[in-house]
């Protein structure tokens, strides 16, 4: 009589690490789930070596007998039972596929027919997305390193998943021929820490922010015109009841620009009594009230075809360290949303009201939140709409209502705020001017720049 082994949890208790060497998961045994004895020795049963005959695989079992369950006879515990269950089975496999193509990888066998290892993955689970078969190799291929111990660790405990372990690495491929080696060990250590807690999206976010402080000085205006270069903005065709999709993207100056004003307009609004108590809670879903954010945003922007704005511009917070911002460190700001913003940028948009700076002493003591009175008024906005009229950079007919408010000297540098030290720039050209470092002469009848 073969040794018996528990598996999985519940009737499925764990499976023992050295039988799991011997389950194959692309097979499945076909039983009927109606009479499949859960409770049995049978379904803890794995073999104790490969092609043990008259035997069912028990990855195969445990599969087939959820799916072909009729669901309609079951309590409801049992069916959130049976989905923890298949969720748990779903982490094991990834589990044991990432440990059997490291093996592999270790013994330097290459994929059959020719395929990299990712079409490999992908003719055998026509399912797995590109981006997800990529995951498993480039988590497979680095956990044999003795680097990722701790790393792997937590993988095969479950505490960090697939996707997020590919990002730690997918950081260090990217960055280990130019960063800091030990600048790189403290990064990786506060990632592989903050990983378990992190959802995917939030670990990409301090993957980006560990990028910009770790990496030498970039070339910022490089990187932040191939960003501009890649945004977009497209409108599908109506569907059949006339909902239009859209879906863009952004750089992340315009994407904390536009965040900041739809956040605000997109809280909640229950309907309350004269007392202020809560009568019926808001009924639409957060994708609902930034929809409606969004359309009231640019409503209120098409209602000021002058160009003086009934409103205050969105404000943006960045914290970002002081030298960094006056050029004398490298780094970047960070908005209160995660969105890691150049020095340069925060330097171009500290010009006007889109960005209120919370910039940080050597102690990352807070020294100076953005002070109010460097904001370009509405009176003094009017003022510079009579006077230029619109961009003032040489040859450009962008007209008022679409231009910032620029600093012929920076305000972080001490610039005041008059009409005898602003003008009116389009962005582009806002971006130009500070790239190059360009100054012009203003007086309250003209605007000249050298350039």
């Amino acid at each position: 009589m073969p040794a018996r082994r528990p598996v999985g949890r519940g009737v499925w208790a764990e499976l023992d690490p050295d039988a799991a060497l011997w389950v194959d998961p692309l097979r499945v045994t076909s039983v009927d789930p109606e009479t499949l004895d859960l409770d049995g020795a049978d379904a803890g049963w794995v073999p104790d070596g490969p092609g043990e005959p008259g035997r069912p695989e028990p990855v195969g079992v445990m599969v087939e007998a959820v799916v072909g369950m009729h669901l309609t006879r079951h309590a409801e515990d049992e069916l959130v039972a049976a989905a923890e269950h298949v969720a748990s089975l779903r982490a094991d496999h990834d589990v044991m596929l990432v440990n059997v193509l490291a093996e592999l990888e270790a013994r330097g066998a290459e994929p059959p027919g020719g395929l990299s290892r990712v079409d490999w993955l992908r003719a055998h689970d026509p399912g797995l997305t590109a981006a997800a078969a990529r995951a498993f190799v480039t988590v497979a291929r680095a956990v044999n390193e003795p680097r990722w111990a701790v790393l792997r660790t937590r993988v095969s405990m479950q505490h960090v998943s697939v996707a997020k372990a590919a990002q730690i690495v997918g950081f260090h491929e990217r960055t280990h021929l130019v960063a800091d080696p030990v600048e790189l060990d403290e990064a990786i250590d506060d990632l592989t820490a903050q990983a378990p807690v992190l959802r995917a999206e939030e670990l990409a976010r301090l993957v980006r922010h560990h990028t910009e402080q770790i990496t030498p000085p970039p070339d910022h205006d490089r990187i932040d015109e191939g960003r501009r270069q890649a945004r977009g903005l497209w409108f599908a065709q109506p569907n059949a009841t006339g909902m239009v999709r859209m879906h863009g993207l952004l750089d992340p100056e315009a994407a904390a620009v536009i965040r900041s004003a739809v956040d605000p307009l997109s809280r909640p609004c229950p309907s309350v009594d004269e007392r202020g108590r809560t009568l019926e809670p808001d009924p639409r879903s957060p994708a609902k009230r930034r929809a409606d954010a969004l359309v009231e945003v640019v409503a209120r922007g098409v209602s000021s075809p002058d160009g003086v704005s009934t409103t205050d511009k969105a404000k943006v917070v960045v914290t970002i360290d002081h030298d960094v911002l006056t050029g004398r460190l490298e780094g970047a700001g960070v908005t209160a949303s995660g969105d890691v913003l150049s020095a340069a940028t925060v330097r171009r948009l500290a010009c006007d009201a889109a960005i209120v700076p919370m910039v940080l002493g050597s102690e990352s003591e807070p020294l100076d939140v953005g002070r109010e009175k460097r904001l370009v008024t509405r009176g003094l906005r009017l003022a510079l709409i009579t006077r230029d009229r619109g961009c003032t950079f040489p040859g450009c007919s962008i007209p008022a209502q679409w231009t910032d408010a620029h600093h012929n000297q920076p305000w972080f540098l001490g610039g005041t705020t008059s009409l005898l030290t602003t003008t009116l720039l389009c962005r582009r050209h806002h971006t130009h001017v500070h790239q190059h470092g360009l100054v012009a002469a203003i007086t309250a009848a003209h605007v000249t720049w050298h350039v």
